[in-house]
């Protein structure tokens, strides 16, 4: 067997990647910790701040202790599995929550819309159902790689389980970033409205756009690898999918603070949560 075909390399490939993810993490931290700390830390607490903590750090846990368990030369079976899962829920949480700040923005963008806040609460509790079941599911079915190394922690599914949660965000975000290009064609081309022209609105639109193409790429190549690929690459794209959602999601949150404070006189005109854009009250 060639050794680029062998199981123990492609975990190492496994291992490096969550590495780099992990270094990526922490450097895009370090990047945006002084617009962080403007347009977060010091703004009054909401429960848009406590989401984007929350998305913006949880992710290191989970991240260095997939790095840390995969690394070892000796794990003790039961260790790893409580590891892996705790590991695997920390990620399935922060999926949650990510779609659930997409949900607000949505919300956002259609002024408060009672019916659309109900269609939405639907949709992001389904996902969160789904995503739920699907991590109750695979816990239940964890088994070490075949031809891992001896006493490493190399566990996953032997099912297909895991491409249900894939799948259910695609559709989720689908349908999120269909709604803001309809409203996007409806605000810029169909009427002349007060957004029209809005510096704020804008970020709505392209970052919205631009974090579902993201996104859409990384859970295609993860949908794909866990059907198509080696049992030892199945998981290869879990942490940047996991890291990626992480930092997209929260530049969302400080582009649209750091837009509306720069154009406050826009508050008026434009029917957001306060929380959602502003980083202080006035």
């Amino acid at each position: 067997m060639s050794v680029l075909n062998s199981v123990p390399y492609d975990l190492q490939l496994v291992s490096r990647v969550d590495v780099g993810m992990l270094t990526a993490l922490t450097y895009d931290t370090l990047w945006s910790l002084d617009q962080e700390y403007r347009l977060v830390w010091i703004s009054p607490w909401s429960p848009v701040k406590c989401l984007y903590l929350w998305t913006r750090y949880s992710p290191f846990i989970d991240t260095a202790l997939a790095v840390h368990i995969r690394t070892q030369l000796f794990v003790d079976p039961a260790t790893c599995h409580v590891v892996t899962s705790f590991v695997r829920i920390l990620a399935v949480l922060g999926t949650i929550i990510t779609e659930l700040i997409l949900t607000i923005r949505t919300y956002a963008l259609y002024e408060k819309s009672f019916s659309l806040l109900i269609f939405l609460s639907v949709m992001w509790l389904a996902i969160g159902g789904v995503n739920i079941w699907a991590l109750i599911e695979w816990t239940h079915s964890l088994m070490q790689v075949t031809l891992s190394p001896a006493n490493s922690c190399n566990l996953d599914s032997p099912t297909t389980i895991g491409i249900a949660c894939s799948v259910s965000l695609l559709i989720g975000e689908t349908i999120i970033v269909l709604l803001t290009v309809w409203k996007g064609i409806r605000t810029f081309w169909l009427s002349k409205s007060t957004y029209h022209r809005s510096q704020l609105m804008t970020t709505f639109y392209r970052d919205g756009i631009m974090f579902y193409l993201a996104i859409f790429v990384l859970l295609v190549t993860d949908v794909w690898l866990k059907l198509r690929t080696r049992e030892g690459l199945k998981f290869i794209a879990d942490s940047p999918l996991r890291v990626m959602q992480s930092v997209l999601s929260c530049h969302l949150v400080l582009h649209l603070r750091a837009v509306g404070t720069k154009n406050a006189d826009e508050d008026s005109t434009v029917h957001l949560p306060s929380s959602l854009f502003h980083s202080h009250s006035d």
